[in-house]
């Protein structure tokens, strides 16, 4: 009997969009295994385990992500800093997709690129003993292949500089692999002037934003991934969808837990 060690897994994201769906995904902070699988078995595309603005450790990670996969999500992840040893901790562990924070310039993209694509694409260190080839060098060639074309590259445009310089990094991304996101809520906050001062969700330069990177991204044929706004409802999802937003992912499970509780003590105590 031939024992196959690397079964290649499906991107959901990049098959969806390859029909002309809209994938959606769900941002998860709590590193709670039971939660990734109740947001795969009721029917969304992935999740994106944050290790940016919460707490975990390696191993919560990968356990993280073997929920993802064995509830039929597609696992990504958001690094904490564009740094090469985190970024390829979770390519080995199984991510489908990296974000990478505060990329503000071309060079920033490249030095991503290079920490997440194997050679000859880029520079990522091999150990043919992780998760993601299955513990096994067999077949490794054709893992590092459907590693380079399934695995995700999302920069995420947070700061006046990558707005600015935002059609030099979009120009390193792949059409039918690679995505692009905006934080806008980074930017409005830098754009704060004066202690004190309020935070403006609605500044006239976010949408001037937005507008110059949706161009961009049209032109080179990147999707963007987008957050429902300014709520995670229905009415605020159709539009940003209809802004052009190709991937969908909505608040994190902190926000919803946050918002039942708030809710049944407003309607007990109300």
């Amino acid at each position: 009997m031939t024992i196959r060690a690397f079964i290649p897994k499906q991107n959901r994201i990049l098959a969806a969009l390859a029909s002309g769906e809209t994938p959606l995904g769900m941002q998860m902070y709590t590193h709670d295994p039971d939660l990734i699988e109740i947001v795969g078995y009721t029917g969304f595309d992935f999740v994106m385990i944050d290790t940016e603005h919460s707490r975990v450790n390696p191993e919560t990670l990968v356990n993280c992500i073997r929920a993802a996969e064995a509830s039929g999500l597609t696992p990504l992840v958001r690094v904490s800093e564009n740094n090469a040893s985190l970024i390829r901790a979770a390519i080995e562990s199984g991510a489908h997709g990296v974000f990478v924070p505060h990329v503000v310039n071309a060079q920033d993209a490249r030095k991503a690129l290079d920490a997440m694509r194997y050679p000859p694409e880029g520079k990522c260190g091999i150990c043919p003993s992780i998760r993601a080839s299955y513990y096994s060098q067999d077949l490794w060639e054709e893992y590092m292949e459907h590693s380079n074309k399934q695995t995700m590259f999302i920069p995420l445009l947070e700061d006046v500089k990558a707005i600015e310089n935002a059609e030099e990094i979009i120009a390193l991304l792949k059409p039918g692999r690679d995505a692009v996101g905006l934080g806008l809520a980074d930017i409005a906050n830098s754009l704060l002037t004066k202690p004190g001062e309020k935070v403006n969700w609605q500044h006239p330069y976010l949408k001037e934003a937005f507008a110059k990177v949706m161009a961009i991204t049209k032109k080179a044929d990147i999707p963007i991934i987008g957050m429902a706004w300014p709520k995670a409802d229905v009415a605020s999802a159709k539009a940003v969808l209809a802004n052009g937003t190709k991937i969908l992912i909505y608040f994190p499970d902190h926000h919803f837990w946050y918002e039942m509780c708030r809710n049944i003590i407003k309607e007990m105590r109300g």
